[in-house]
């Protein structure tokens, strides 16, 4: 999901980090001229049963910006951790 605030554009993603982490993460993208930055990500731990929330680096986030990943989060079964660690799930469907 892309999205424009202050004349600002950042992106939304969703990932895995296996075999480090066993969950998904939500990631809050800035797109400018010279790239893109990771500015924030939600981490669901479904072995742990945790979410982590973390922000890179020294830029301002606006507010908006916050709202808009924690919506996704909310609303894109961020709260509903897996039974099945995803380790497990990737090995059975090999």
């Amino acid at each position: 999901m892309i999205f424009t605030i202050d004349n600002r554009h950042f992106e939304i993603l969703h990932a895995t980090d296996i075999p480090a982490r066993d969950g998904l993460a939500w990631e809050l993208w800035e797109h400018t001229d010279e790239g893109r930055t990771m500015l924030v990500e939600i981490f669901r731990h479904d072995d742990l049963k945790r979410i982590d929330f973390q922000t890179f680096g020294t830029s301002n986030i606006p507010y908006a910006a916050l709202e808009v990943i924690l919506h996704d989060f909310d609303t894109t079964g961020g709260k509903e951790f897996m039974d099945t660690p995803l380790k497990m799930r990737s090995s059975s469907s090999l």
